[in-house]
């Protein structure tokens, strides 16, 4: 399976505990979000980014929801937006329907229906959705010889999920400073996460800080890299290690 499309939202809520629910619900599924607290932030992400999707609060500081999509209505060109809106807030929608909105959400907000009505606007079939979840991480080592230790992941990883792999591949290893050679095996479920590539970095340096594994020993093997063009350049370490496509 190749990695489904990863989609850029930027959601604008000024208000704490929404926003919370909000992120850890999109969070879950292949959404890239980007939060901000009011329209003038929310301003200058669509300045210098391009997004699949915008959702926004109405009632915010600075500038408020209706007023951001005004000023940045050249910027957003076709790009959807659902708007969050209150029972009190009938003006503002009325407002709102002259102000490039696609679809709105009556708070406070229910994940089936957040959910339906993401893909309702971006016109997603239930296969173009992942459920993280359905992909828990797996981590296993293997001894392959004396100096040889193999590291698969299966997966997605989660927020923490260096110190995970990194302490359940330390505990194998027990002080032992024999191994040299390392072989990390990832499966397509591993870069459903949008900061796999971060994560896989960090867990690489302090791979090469805590052993006598050096780069020059040390291989990547994914599918992923035969599929897809990726730029290791911002990534230091893993940019310096072998990589295997399969």
């Amino acid at each position: 399976m190749n990695r489904p499309k990863v989609y850029k939202i930027l959601l604008l809520e000024d208000d704490e505990s929404s926003a919370k629910l909000l992120l850890h619900t999109l969070e879950r599924y292949n959404f890239d979000v980007t939060h901000v607290v009011d329209g003038m932030s929310g301003l200058t992400k669509v300045r210098n980014n391009s997004y699949d999707l915008v959702i926004s609060d109405v009632n915010m500081p600075y500038l408020d929801g209706i007023s951001f999509l005004e000023k940045g209505k050249e910027m957003l060109k076709l790009t959807p937006v659902i708007m969050l809106t209150a029972v009190s807030e009938k003006d503002q929608v009325k407002r709102a329907a002259y102000s490039h909105v696609t679809a709105y959400l009556l708070k406070p907000i229910a994940n089936v229906a957040l959910l339906e009505k993401i893909a309702q606007v971006l016109q997603l079939k239930p296969e173009n959705i992942i459920d993280k979840k359905e992909f828990p991480l797996q981590v296993n080592v293997t001894e392959l010889s004396i100096s040889q230790i193999q590291l698969d992941i299966k997966g997605c990883p989660g927020k923490k999920s260096t110190e995970e792999i990194y302490d359940r591949f330390m505990l194998t290893l027990a002080g032992r400073g024999s191994f040299t050679n390392l072989r990390i095996n990832l499966d397509n479920a591993f870069f459903y996460e949008v900061r796999a590539l971060q994560i896989l970095d960090d867990l690489i340096a302090k791979i090469l800080k805590q052993t006598n594994i050096r780069a020059s020993s040390l291989f990547v093997d994914s599918e992923y890299f035969s599929n897809h063009v990726v730029d290791l350049q911002p990534y230091s370490y893993l940019s310096e290690v072998n990589i295997i496509s399969k």
